[in-house]
C-alpha cells in the first residue's frame, strides 16, 4: 500500500500534521510506537483518584489562529488562562509570527530563515544578547527557563522565546491529546498503534518508503518526522548511506540539560496553595547547576518549578486532598558515577521533597503517594534521545534559523522527502503543533496537493 505522507509519532506535532494533509485530501499513514497517541500530551492516574499530567503540566503555547484551525475546543481541549509573565508581549508577537510562519511557508524557507531584506523575525535580536541584560528588575533571571544557563552568555536571552506557557489543560494535557486525534481522525488520517518505524528508504536519493518492526514497507512520497534530529538521522538511515558533513552536523547538535519529574499525592490541600494560579520557582545559581549538569553530577540545588496542578483544575484530585508537581532542572541523563539506580533515585526524591517542602511549607508530612520520573523514563516512555524534552539545547547556535542548522529550510531536511517537525525543528520550543502545522504545509507546497 502507497501514502501520500507518512508521520512518524503521534505527538501534539504529528497529529496536527496529520490533520492539515488528510484535511487537504491526502492518503496519510500516522505511525506511533506506543499504544496510545499524544506523546507527552498524556493524563494518567498515578493514585487512586489523583490525575496527572506526567511528562509536563503545561506545553509551549498553541498559537490562537491554529488553534481554532484545529477546532480544538468543540473537540474537548479546553484551558485556564495563562498567567502572563514578564516578556508576554514578546512571546506573543513571536507566536504570531510562528502562526503566520506555518500556515504559508514561502519557497525560501520560513520567514526567520530567509536573509535580508527581508523583514527579520522579531526575537532575531535576543541572539547576541544576554538575559541578565533585558531582565526587567526584580525579575528572577531563571524564571524564563527551567534550563539551567549562564545568563550572562551573549544568546541566552533566547531562553525566553522557548515554550511561552498555555493555560493548564483541564483534564490534565491527555484532553488535548485526545482532541488532536479526533482532528486527524475526522480528517481522513489512517493511525497505527504500537508499529515502530526502523528505516526510512530512499529511491534515487528520495525517500520512497519506511520499513517497520513488523517486517512491512509502506511506501510514500514523503515522511514527516516528528522524532529528535539525532533520533531520526542516526537511527532511521545507515550512516553510510548519509553524507558524512550532515551525520557530522546531527552528532555535534547538543542535546539540552535534562529535566526530573516529582509527582506528588498529598491528603490535605497545602494553606499556600489556596487560589495559587502561578507556579513556585525555586532559584538556584544556573552557571554552577549547567557546569554540574555537564560533568553528570546532579546539582547539589537545581532550579525547580512547583506547582499546585489541582488548585487550577480541583478535578485532578479528590476533594480536598491536592496534586502537586516538582520539576528539576539540570538532570544529568547519565550520571558520571554509572546508571541510574534505586538508591540514587531515592536520594534525588529526598531532594525533591525538600524542595517541596521549602515552597509550600507542611506539605511534605502529608504525601500520601509519589512517583519520580527522571531522564531515561522519558526516553523509554517517549522515545527521546538522553529522554530532552526540549530536543536540544537552547542556544544561539541552535534557535530560529539555525535549529537545527541552516540547510534545514521550511521544515524541509536536506533528505530529498523528509521534513523534521517536533522539538529539534525550527518552531519545536516556540508553539506547541506549529511545526507538525508548517511541515504539513511543505508537504503540500512539494506534492502539489492530493494525490490518493
Amino acid at each position: 500500500m502507497r501514502y501520500d505522507a507518512c508521520i512518524i509519532g503521534a505527538g501534539p506535532d504529528g497529529l496536527a500534521a496529520a490533520a492539515r494533509l488528510a484535511g487537504a485530501g491526502l492518503k496519510v499513514l500516522l505511525v506511533e510506537r506506543a499504544n496510545e497517541t499524544g506523546g507527552p500530551c498524556a493524563t494518567r492516574e498515578f493514585s487512586p483518584g489523583f490525575l496527572v499530567s506526567p511528562f509536563a503540566d503545561v506545553l509551549a503555547a498553541i498559537p490562537a489562529p491554529l488553534f481554532r484551525d484545529l477546532d480544538l475546543a468543540p473537540r474537548g481541549a479546553l484551558f485556564t488562562a495563562a498567567v502572563p509573565g514578564p516578556y508576554a508581549e514578546l512571546q506573543a508577537e513571536v507566536i504570531q509570527r510562528v502562526y503566520e510562519d506555518a500556515a504559508r511557508p514561502v519557497a525560501g524557507g520560513l520567514s526567520f530563515q530567509r536573509r535580508m531584506p527581508e523583514p527579520p523575525f522579531p526575537g532575531e535580536p535576543l541572539a547576541t544578547m544576554a538575559l541578565a541584560d533585558i531582565a526587567p528588575e526584580g525579575v528572577s533571571l531563571e524564571a524564563a527557563s527551567l534550563m539551567p544557563f549562564d545568563p550572562a552568555i551573549p544568546g541566552s536571552a533566547l531562553a525566553i522565546l522557548a515554550g511561552a506557557p498555555g493555560g493548564l489543560a483541564r483534564g490534565g494535557l491527555g484532553s488535548l491529546g485526545k482532541a488532536l486525534t479526533r482532528a486527524a481522525e475526522e480528517a481522513g488520517a489512517e493511525i497505527s498503534l504500537g508499529l515502530e518505524v526502523t528505516d526510512i528508504r530512499r529511491r534515487g536519493g528520495r525517500v520512497s518508503a519506511v520499513s517497520l518492526a513488523d517486517g512491512r514497507e509502506i511506501g510514500t512520497r514523503a515522511v514527516i518526522s516528528t522524532l529528535d534530529l539525532k533520533r531520526t538521522f542516526l537511527s532511521l538511515f545507515a550512516w553510510n548511506e548519509l553524507p558524512k558533513s550532515l551525520v557530522e552536523r546531527v552528532g555535534a547538535f547538543r542535546s539540552a540539560p535534562g529535566v526530573a519529574r516529582f509527582l506528588v499525592a498529598l491528603s490535605h490541600i497545602p494553606r499556600r496553595a489556596e487560589g495559587l494560579r502561578a507556579p513556585i520557582l525555586l532559584s538556584a545559581d544556573g552557571e554552577r547547576a549547567y557546569h554540574a549538569w555537564k560533568s553528570g553530577i546532579v546539582p547539589t540545588r537545581p532550579p525547580a518549578l512547583v506547582r499546585v496542578v489541582s488548585a487550577i483544575d480541583p478535578a485532578m484530585a479528590p476533594s480536598g486532598k491536592a496534586v502537586a508537581t516538582v520539576t528539576l532542572g539540570g538532570i544529568p541523563h547519565s550520571p558520571f558515577d554509572g546508571p541510574w539506580t534505586h538508591e540514587k533515585r531515592l536520594k534525588l526524591e529526598a531532594l525533591a521533597r525538600d524542595m517541596l517542602e521549602e515552597a509550600l511549607p507542611g506539605s511534605a508530612e502529608t504525601i500520601i503517594a509519589s512517583e519520580l520520573l527522571v531522564p531515561p523514563d522519558f526516553e523509554n516512555l517517549l522515545g527521546l534521545t538522553e529522554g530532552d524534552l526540549m530536543g536540544g539545547e537552547l542556544a544561539a547556535a541552535q534557535m530560529l534559523g539555525f535549529r537545527p542548522f541552516a540547510e534545514c529550510r521550511g521544515m524541509r531536511t536536506p533528505v530529498p522527502g523528509l521534513y523534521l517537525a517536533g522539538p529539534s525543528s525550527a518552531l519545536g520550543p516556540i508553539a506547541t503543533c506549529a511545526s507538525g502545522w508548517a511541515a504539513a504545509a511543505a508537504v503540500l507546497a512539494d506534492l502539489g496537493g492530493a494525490h490518493g
